[in-house]
């Protein structure tokens, strides 16, 4: 451990360590989180149009949560919204994908370098809580059986708001704002968090949400910056992969990508 930083960031957060709270994601999350995952199962195809009050019958809320849900999906590249026409689906190509995660490999696993060397007391605690609450919500996600669409919805929205925690813990330590500004560009520009779909069995989800953070976890303790970067790296890699394996065996791109 290098150094601490001051009293008000250490009491804000043990204050955030005192307990793991589990709060329910907005409803906003939750219903951007569904129709996300509908799109990328295919359940509305490329070019449908998602007519808002079927959209709310489907998920039964009100306009308001599905309009700010479908915003957020234009943010990610999954729908198009036209002034008085709608929203449509798009989906993101193979190459899209592709190129993402070989521009977030490179700068978060730069960003964990950074981090390694301004490595505080404080960010350890923060990290360490930040991971536990990831590491409650995979095994409950791990435990469920036939879970219901709105529990499966709202459990990965869960586990992807978690580790949007640990990552972001990271970005700040690495004290550079104008790459944290880039990863988080590149967070928002394709519906990454859908990750968790691509996991195939509890060793696969346990590797990658436990055990390469443990190594990441480890290496920013450490204050070493080349294993930090590596480790990050190789997180950020794996990722992509499993998602663009899992895309391709579900038949994804098959005469539906939009060039």
């Amino acid at each position: 451990m290098t150094k601490s930083r001051n009293t008000a960031r250490s009491d804000q957060g043990s204050g955030r360590r005192d307990e793991l709270q589990v709060h329910s994601p907005s409803l906003v999350d939750d219903i951007a989180f569904r129709l996300q995952s509908d799109i990328m199962a295919g359940v509305f195809p490329p070019g449908a149009h998602l007519q808002q009050d079927e959209l709310c019958q489907k998920y039964g809320v009100s306009r308001t949560p599905v309009r700010e849900a479908l915003h957020k999906l234009h943010a990610q590249n999954l729908v198009t919204i036209v002034p008085n026409k709608g929203a449509t689906v798009r989906i993101p190509t193979e190459r899209d994908l592709r190129e993402v995660y070989a521009m977030r490999g490179e700068l978060e696993g730069f960003s964990a370098e950074l981090a390694a060397g301004n490595w505080s007391d404080a960010d350890d605690m923060d990290l360490l809580a930040a991971q536990a609450k990831l590491t409650a919500f995979v095994a409950r996600g791990l435990a469920m059986r036939e879970p219901s669409p709105e529990e499966e919805a709202s459990m990965g929205a869960r586990i992807a708001r978690a580790n949007e925690e640990f990552h972001s813990i990271i970005h700040q330590a690495s004290g550079n704002t104008r790459l944290r500004n880039l990863i988080l560009d590149l967070e928002n520009s394709l519906p990454v968090s859908q990750i968790w779909r691509a996991l195939r069995d509890a060793n696969e989800t346990e590797e990658l949400n436990v055990r390469d953070h443990e190594d990441i976890a480890v290496a920013l303790r450490d204050g070493d910056g080349p294993a930090a970067r590596e480790a990050m790296s190789r997180h950020i890699t794996r990722a992509g992969e499993l998602l663009v394996e899992h895309l391709r065996e579900v038949g994804f791109w098959k005469g539906k990508a939009l060039r």
